[in-house]
């Protein structure tokens, strides 16, 4: 539910009259919270994922990652022999594939999620192809920003483990950002470290529930495969990566809607910031104007007739 604007102003707003009462607030009112749930996240993700659009944000997206899925792991199996050197050409193009139609489809997802964000209960999302071909638009970008985020913070974390948390808390919302707003890396980075300023409890937040869900799935795989028995481990792996990836686009609706909601503050912020119309100074007339500086003409003073029978 969106928050009304406009509660008050904060910084850039002219002088209070004296007429009138002062309407500005204390500093530290400035930085108020605005409520930003994790719950309210996922519920919106399970009610786009399982109720509103079950076909194109599970069924679909499990179709197109399930064959790269099953190539990786039959290519990866173990064997008497080192691996030749056309099974490791057809495992690098398997995880090409998979990176790229696993990237294409969580772009797809976030345009999704975007098309129902405070829209009705109701509203059905964007159709499913155009919010593919803006995925694929922003693939680029989308493919640089995680490449540049993971080894930022990989590097990060071999010196402390302080430093890659850090980052991976500051760039967490930079591939959201990269796809739905801002244009490039620099700029998905900088809305990234914006967005999670004050945030690192609800990011916390966040990262906690997607690893439960998680290991929710996998448990659920490992009870199945004590109870049949009879299946290899293997198997039983490659059922769990299955699972994994049908629960993978609920976490993506997540974070995509908990990153429209830090933008959507942010904007409210930035309005309340805005000066209100009668709390306008007006700028101070520029000289010389704009036509030039006027022209000056000089006038004679009257004369009076003292002066005229003075002369005479």
């Amino acid at each position: 539910m969106r928050e009304s604007a406009g509660h008050g102003l904060t910084l850039g707003m002219g002088l209070p009259s004296v007429n009138r009462p002062n309407r500005t607030h204390m500093p530290s009112d400035l930085h108020a919270r605005r409520p930003i749930s994790t719950r309210h996240a996922f519920a919106l993700a399970f009610d786009l994922a399982l109720r509103r659009d079950p076909l194109h944000s599970v069924v679909v997206p499990l179709l197109v990652r399930a064959p790269w899925i099953l190539a990786l792991v039959v290519l990866s199996s173990p064997g008497d022999s080192e691996p030749s050197s056309t099974t490791i050409l057809l495992w690098s193009g398997a995880a090409l594939g998979a990176a790229v139609s696993w990237w294409a489809v969580d772009a797809m997802l976030r345009f999704r999620a975007r098309s129902v964000f405070n829209a009705p209960a109701t509203a059905a999302p964007a159709p499913v192809l155009e919010c593919y071909e803006l995925g694929l638009r922003r693939l680029p970008w989308l493919y640089l920003t995680e490449c540049v985020r993971n080894v930022a913070v990989s590097f990060a974390s071999t010196f402390l483990i302080l430093p890659g948390i850090f980052l991976s808390y500051r760039l967490a919302f930079s591939t959201e950002a990269v796809v739905l707003t801002e244009p490039h890396l620099a700029g998905a980075f900088r809305r990234s470290f914006r967005l999670s300023r004050r945030r690192f409890e609800r990011w916390l937040e966040m990262i906690v529930v997607s690893v439960l869900l998680v290991l929710a799935t996998w448990f659920v795989g490992a009870v199945l495969s004590l109870a049949i028995g009879r299946v290899s481990l293997r198997a039983w792996g490659v059922v769990g990566l299955m699972l994994a990836a049908s629960l993978w686009p609920v976490l993506q609706y997540a974070w995509t809607f908990f990153y429209l909601r830090l933008a959507e503050v942010e904007e409210q912020e930035a309005e309340e910031a805005e000066p209100a119309d009668d709390e306008r100074i007006p700028p101070a007339p520029s000289w010389p104007p704009a036509g030039g500086p006027p022209a000056l003409t000089l006038v004679e003073p009257p004369r009076t007739e003292r002066e005229g029978d003075g002369r005479a």
